[in-house]
């Protein structure tokens, strides 16, 4: 374990981040009124488990509701951190479960499209190829399961989401489904892009995103 990050009172359900050091007077002010409140019922120190949180927005959004983990000793809790506007402190309560999430797996299309563009440059090819090329390459990493996407680092674009290199025998995958309307000088560009462009800094690295499901709450 760590230095402790929260405190929890269990009985209200609450939680109470411990300020960071040197610590300003607002928050120290914050901590001795919640001890104040809560000492009574017995506080204990959490600390934070090493996972991503949830975040029902950009993760950059202070108003972005979050979802994490806490250890005490070998117990572990899920905590939901909101705000009610911008101006209030955030709030941290235990949550009794997750919000209902799916796996969404794709690629930067716009991205890919001018990679592609500058790659075949200064020949051309024509923009309904362009745009198969693209409808495979989104089948093929739409069928993907995230589980098997390599995680290189988040992508603070959206909530919840990361970046990865296109997995092993998918390059071939992509090559394979393009083959019946490219040329061959154009199937030999591509593949040369495929290599170049696989990474996960590349124009085909897949995009790994859970999003909360609306249509569960």
């Amino acid at each position: 374990m760590g230095s402790p990050e929260l405190l929890l009172c269990r009985r209200c359900g609450v939680l109470h981040p411990l300020p960071t050091r040197p610590a300003d007077d607002d928050a120290l002010a914050d901590l001795a009124s919640f001890r104040a409140e809560h000492d009574p019922h017995g506080l204990v120190s959490a600390e934070r488990v090493a996972e991503p949180a949830l975040f029902d927005g950009v993760t950059a959004d202070p108003m972005s509701a979050r979802w994490f983990r806490v250890a005490i000793g070998n117990e572990v809790l899920l905590v939901h951190s909101w705000r009610a506007s911008i101006d209030e402190p955030c709030r941290f309560e235990l949550s009794a479960g997750l919000p209902a999430t799916t796996d969404s797996t794709g690629v930067d299309e716009p991205l890919l499209r001018r990679a592609l563009d500058r790659h075949f440059y200064p020949q051309a090819i024509r923009a309904a190829k362009v745009e198969r090329i693209l409808a495979v390459v989104r089948s093929v990493v739409g069928r993907l399961d995230a589980r098997d996407v390599e995680i290189a680092f988040d992508d603070p674009t959206y909530p919840n989401a990361a970046i990865g290199p296109l997995p092993d025998g998918l390059d071939q995958d992509v090559l394979g489904g393009c083959a019946a309307f490219l040329d061959a000088w154009e199937l030999d560009r591509l593949r040369a892009f495929v290599t170049e462009h696989r990474a996960a800094d590349g124009a085909l690295a897949v995009r790994v995103r859970r999003l909360l499901d609306r249509s569960a709450a």
